[in-house]
């Protein structure tokens, strides 16, 4: 059996590198620890993808979606 995680936070992100980190850790240092973190990356070109990609790698509640920008 899957266990579902209790709550999804969900982020839209686009060409956000110089705050993302800082985003990300201030979702991740909640003290609620059951919620998967979906990230979408909205066709970014400033290094958001390098950012999302390392954090993704480290946690396994972030999931990362990417598309086109629209």
């Amino acid at each position: 059996m899957i266990v579902q995680p209790e709550i999804s936070v969900v982020m839209p992100v686009y060409n956000a590198a110089t705050y993302l980190a800082q985003a990300i850790e201030s979702i991740l240092a909640q003290t609620f620890l059951d919620f998967e973190f979906i990230i979408i990356n909205d066709g970014s070109t400033d290094g958001s993808q390098d950012i999302l990609t390392r954090y993704a790698s480290q946690d396994r509640r972030i999931t990362v979606v990417n598309r086109e920008n629209r």
